[in-house]
């Protein structure tokens, strides 16, 4: 067993990170994660993990809602099941680059490349996931789509809490339940081989 903390400092504020990882049978890994955001930072975008996979891994299955993208506030219109797509398909191409193609509700997901290799992903409960060619600092950015330039790697969001859609910059902001306040945040997770 191996402990990682971190602090993570935002404007004034520090966030401090804690990673517990723990080796598993056949190469595997479990990480348990605590996150203590204080409580001075009130509309956190996310809180979670980022994976940057190797290049290749191009195929995605899951188990959780879709087949579409859907958010914390936008449950309703998906369904929990068992689904496949390629990476690049996951992402949507909104007009202005943001960040997109977050699968709530994920229990598992497997990312595959074309030999059938890759990795599989278990949360340890239902959480929002997305997996995108996308970095983050690319999509922000960018100002139009044009821009952006798809990386090799497959980059993975295991979110335990995500802000849900709208800002009020045209539309209706974000209903309170659906932001992400400061708080204690637990998460678990584990990454398999495949193949």
């Amino acid at each position: 067993m191996t402990r990682v903390s971190r602090e993570v400092r935002v404007g004034d504020s520090v966030i401090s990170h804690q990673q517990v990882l723990t080796p598993l049978a056949g190469g595997g890994v479990h990480v348990a994660e605590e996150a203590i955001v204080p409580s001075e930072l009130q509309d956190l975008p996310r809180v979670g993990t980022v994976l940057e996979l190797l290049p290749g891994l191009a195929e995605a299955e899951w188990f959780g809602l879709g087949p579409h993208e859907c958010y914390p506030d936008r449950q309703r219109g998906a369904l929990v099941g068992r689904w496949k797509s390629s990476v690049s398909d996951l992402f949507v191409p909104y007009v202005m680059p943001q960040e997109a193609g977050g699968r709530a509700g994920m229990r598992w997901i497997e990312l595959r490349d074309d030999s059938g290799g890759g990795v599989r992903l278990d949360m340890g409960e239902p959480m929002q996931v997305s997996a995108t060619h996308f970095r983050d600092a690319d999509l922000y950015a960018a100002t139009h789509l044009e821009e952006l330039r798809p990386c090799a790697e497959t980059i993975v969001h295991i979110d335990a809490a995500h802000r849900g859609v709208g800002t009020a910059s045209c539309g209706p902001d974000t209903l309170e339940q659906y932001l992400v306040r400061g708080g204690t945040y637990r998460w678990e997770w584990s990454l398999q081989p495949l193949g």
